[in-house]
C-alpha cells in the first residue's frame, strides 16, 4: 500500500511539474511580447508574477494531493495496527464511496480471511496436541508399569498396547500431514487414470474386513465399471469411509457404485448406531467425534471424513451422510469421472 501510495504522489508531483514547465513556457512567451509592445515597467511586473503563479499552482496541486491521500494514511495505519494487536478489528468505510472506499472493503476483507485462517490453525495444534497426548499418555503410563514392576508385568500385553498406540500415533501424523498439504494447496489431484471401480471396492472392501472387528464387508451388484478419475484420491475416500463404517457398524457394510452422466456414485452403508440429522453435518468438521459410539479408543483419528469430504472437493464432487439415529448411517460419494465401456448404470 505504501509503494502504491508513493506512486502515485510521484505521479501527481511530475505533472504539476510538467504544468509548472509548460505554464512558465507559455507565460515566458506571452511576457516576451508583452514586454516589447508596453513599458518596461509592466513588463517587470509581469515578470515578477509568473513564478509566483506557478508557485500558488504547485501549492494547490500538493495540498489537494496530500488531502485526497488523507484517508489512504489512515487506513494503512490502522491496518498496521489491526494485524499486530487485534486481527479482529476492522478498518472505517468511508461514507463518500469511491476508489478510498472500496480499498478500505478490500483490507476489511483481507483481514477477515486472514483471522480465519489464524482461528482455523490455532484450532487445529490445539486439536492435534489433544489427540496426541492419548496415546502418548496411554504408552507412557504402560511403560513406566512395566519398568516399575518387572517381574509382574505381562510384557506380551505391555508390546501389543505400545504397538497400537505407536500405530495411532502414526495414523494420526500421516492424517495431519495430508490435511496440511491440502490446506497449502499442494494436495493437488493427479491426473486421471483408469481404475476398475468393481475391483477396486473389493479389493479395498478386503482390506477393511481384515482389520475390521468381525464385520462382513459386500459389494453389491459389482458389474463391470471402467471409469477415468484420480485413482489416487478415490482409493483414500473411499479406504476413509470404509474404516469409519467398520468402526461403527454392528456387523455387517454395504457397498455399491452406480454411474450417471458423465458422474460417478459410489454409497457405503452401515448397521451402526447412525447419527442424529443435526450432526450429519458437523461430522465432516476435524476431530470431530458423536457420543460414546464414536470415540477415539474404536481406533479413529477424527481426521478421516474431513480429509475424504476435503479430496472429493478437490476432484469437483461432494461427499454426504444420510441415515437416522437408529438405522444406521450411509455416506454418498458423487465424483465427475468419463466412463471408458458402456457398462449400465443406476
Amino acid at each position: 500500500m505504501t509503494a502504491v501510495v508513493a506512486a502515485v504522489i510521484a505521479s501527481l508531483w511530475a505533472v504539476a511539474g510538467f504544468a509548472s514547465f509548460t505554464l512558465r513556457a507559455e507565460w515566458s512567451d506571452t511576457l516576451s511580447a508583452a514586454a516589447a509592445s508596453a513599458s518596461p515597467a509592466v513588463a517587470q511586473v509581469l515578470m515578477l508574477l509568473a513564478p509566483l503563479m506557478v508557485v500558488t499552482v504547485a501549492a494547490i496541486a500538493w495540498y489537494a494531493t496530500r488531502r485526497a491521500l488523507r484517508p489512504v494514511k489512515r487506513v494503512r495505519i490502522r491496518a498496521a495496527q489491526l494485524m499486530v494487536a487485534d486481527p479482529s478489528g476492522r478498518v472505517e468505510v468511508p461514507e463518500t464511496g469511491g476508489e478510498i472506499a472500496a480499498l478500505a472493503e478490500v483490507v476489511n476483507g483481507t483481514l477477515a480471511r486472514a483471522q480465519r485462517a489464524g482461528d482455523a490453525q490455532r484450532r487445529l495444534v490445539a486439536d492435534a496436541a489433544h489427540e496426541l497426548r492419548s496415546p502418548l499418555a496411554v504408552l507412557q503410563a504402560g511403560l513406566d508399569v512395566a519398568l516399575a514392576y518387572p517381574d509382574r508385568t505381562d510384557w506380551r500385553r505391555t508390546v501389543v498396547t505400545a504397538a497400537e498406540q505407536v500405530g495411532r500415533l502414526t495414523a494420526l501424523t500421516d492424517d495431519l500431514l495430508l490435511m496440511a498439504q491440502l490446506d497449502a494447496g499442494r494436495g493437488t489431484p493427479v491426473p486421471p487414470s483408469p481404475v476398475d471401480v468393481p475391483a477396486t471396492l473389493i479389493r479395498l472392501a478386503g482390506e477393511a474386513e481384515v482389520v475390521g472387528r468381525d464385520v462382513r464387508v459386500s459389494v453389491l451388484d459389482p458389474v463391470p465399471l471402467l471409469v477415468l478419475i484420480d485413482r489416487t484420491a478415490f482409493e483414500r475416500i473411499v479406504r476413509n469411509l470404509l474404516d469409519n463404517a467398520v468402526r461403527h457398524a454392528a456387523a455387517v457394510v454395504e457397498v455399491r457404485a452406480a454411474t450417471g452422466t458423465r458422474r460417478l456414485r459410489v454409497s457405503v452403508a452401515d448397521d451402526g448406531p447412525g447419527i442424529p440429522g443435526a450432526d450429519q453435518d458437523r461430522i465432516f468438521e476435524r476431530f470431530t467425534r458423536l457420543g460414546d459410539a464414536r470415540d477415539r479408543h474404536r481406533g479413529g483419528t477424527g481426521l478421516g471424513l474431513a480429509i475424504a469430504r476435503e479430496l472429493a472437493h478437490r476432484l469437483g464432487g461432494t461427499l454426504v451422510v444420510a441415515g437416522s439415529e437408529a438405522s444406521g448411517a450411509t455416506f454418498t460419494l458423487d465424483l465427475p469421472a468419463d466412463a471408458l465401456d458402456e457398462s449400465p448404470g443406476t
